[in-house]
């Protein structure tokens, strides 16, 4: 349980904090990473073209923070993408990009399109019709992911006047302090701590971007906040206060419009996530009274968050991106629910090795425990072979998938049989997660080349296992290693059963 007066004091941040460019340049030197500029944007001729000349300037030029910046538009029918350019973004419509996937609009679209289009480590998204831009919307937001590792996505809040002709009035935040806040603080009490959950300006580290879906309209912003506190925790979040941005103010039409599919994407989250049972299907379209002449008429409005799925799974990405299929395997049984049936492992664990306690308090010497405890016959020669493959698999991509689990695997031809080796760790191992949270339960799996697909399966039913509710904090607890393998088999059984008891999709 995280405390939240301390993430409160550790995880909000003044962009004055990070003012020193020079020295995050060399933060991101020692670190090896590269950093996207990303501006989603629908007819915004008037603003962009001073955003991107002034951080282009400022972050590219004059300092070497930013690798790239480019703009994802929605379909400009104005001189947006004229604009863009002569300013020295590259520029992508979102209708050319992943067409296979279909066409949705949105701003949530142009976010997801940006993880494919763009190669940054960390991803930088910045509204387009920001009037007062300034180096600070972006060094603020880049500061806390390049000083503080554990720190995965980070939020700007700030002042929002309304202005209206030249006089300039408080305000803003509307959606957010009459809608938005009250929902989060009856069932995300943890993200009501962000002083702007919707705002437009965030940065976040592509491997935790990549395991999340995006709502593609008005939704995106919270749905992003729920998932990644969902499946990171709240301790992977941060924000940081830029002070004032002044732009365009929405009309009262579109507000309402941003409204009802705000809240219809939290309501379905937390449905979702069991914090609410509908009796009813959501509706998707809002009811308006409109008044023509000395008449009254009823008329509707279709409006409807879709959702795309996390990027990491579209296979296109993951053939951009020279992602491995047991490294896919292992991903996509970690974040999705799929309808098809779990390949069962009962027999797998029958004849696992548990080790209790790992004595190793490092990944090296973990791996190396691990792969000592194979049993003879399942490994052909020594076993040191096996942790250098294992290593230089880590060295790919962590296998640790977060809340506290890693699944080091290996297909070798050291390897004779498809094994299960599983180890705990009460203090738990760095094994570099993707939520920064040290390991306590480790399962490793091997296989010998022949087996390749029964090794996916399996990879893919470990991960899945592993992530069902309660299954972590069992195995935790059992007290012995056959106790840890009836938990195991315990789950792997409720799974079966709740797809065998699942209606057949329509």
């Amino acid at each position: 349980m995280i405390d939240l007066d301390r993430w409160m004091s550790d995880c909000t941040f003044h962009h004055s904090q990070f003012a020193d460019i020079e020295a995050l340049v060399e933060l991101k030197r020692e670190q090896g990473v590269t950093i996207s500029l990303c501006f989603p944007a629908l007819n915004e001729e008037r603003t962009i073209g001073r955003e991107i000349r002034v951080l282009r300037r400022e972050l590219m030029e004059r300092y070497q923070l930013l690798d790239e910046i480019g703009v994802v538009d929605s379909g400009s029918t104005d001189r947006t993408r004229e604009v863009s350019e002569r300013a020295g973004a590259l520029f992508h419509s979102a209708a050319d990009c992943l067409p296979g996937m279909g066409e949705r609009k949105g701003k949530g679209e142009n976010l997801w399109k940006s993880l494919y289009l763009f190669s940054g480590d960390i991803i930088v998204w910045i509204d387009s019709d920001i009037r007062n831009i300034h180096p600070k919307f972006v060094y603020g937001l880049l500061g806390p992911l390049l000083t503080r590792p554990e720190i995965g996505y980070v939020k700007a809040f700030y002042r929002r006047p309304l202005r209206f002709g030249r006089r300039t009035l408080p305000g803003g935040g509307r959606v957010t302090e009459l809608l938005v806040r009250p929902f989060l603080n009856m069932f995300y009490p943890d993200l009501a701590l962000l002083a702007q959950p919707l705002s437009g300006e965030y940065a976040g580290r592509r491997r935790l971007l990549e395991q999340v879906p995006f709502f593609s309209g008005y939704g995106v912003e919270i749905g992003l906040l729920i998932d990644l506190e969902q499946r990171f925790g709240l301790g992977v979040l941060a924000q940081v206060d830029v002070d004032e941005r002044i732009h365009r103010n929405q009309s009262i039409e579109s507000l309402r419009r941003m409204s009802y599919v705000i809240l219809s994407v939290m309501i379905e989250r937390s449905e979702q996530l069991g914090k609410l049972a509908l009796l009813e299907t959501l509706g998707h379209e809002l009811h308006l009274l409109q008044r023509e002449g000395g008449h009254y008429l009823h008329a509707t409005e279709a409006v409807r968050g879709t959702e795309r799925p996390p990027m990491i799974t579209v296979p296109d990405y993951q053939r951009k991106r020279g992602i491995a299929d047991d490294d896919r395997a292992l991903i996509e049984g970690a974040i999705l629910s799929r309808p098809e049936a779990m390949h069962p492992i009962a027999t797998l664990l029958d004849r696992a090795v548990v080790l209790p306690e790992l004595a190793s308090r490092d990944l090296d010497g973990a791996l190396r425990e691990l792969a000592a405890a194979l049993p003879a016959e399942s490994v052909a020669g020594s076993t040191e072979q096996v942790v250098r493959e294992l290593l230089a698999r880590e060295r790919q991509m962590t296998t640790g998938i977060g809340q506290g689990v890693a699944v080091p695997h290996l297909v070798s031809p050291t390897v004779r049989a498809v094994q299960l080796v599983i180890g705990r760790s009460a203090p738990g191992i760095d094994f570099e997660s993707l939520d920064r949270e040290p390991v306590r339960l480790v399962v490793l799996l091997v296989a010998p080349e022949n087996e390749r697909e029964l090794y996916l399966k399996v990879l893919a039913a470990v991960a899945r296992l592993l992530g069902e509710p309660g299954a972590l904090g069992r195995t935790q607890s059992a007290g012995s290693g056959e106790e840890v393998i009836a938990v195991l088999k315990k789950y792997e059984t409720l799974i079966r059963l709740r797809q065998e008891l699942e209606p057949p999709a329509l």
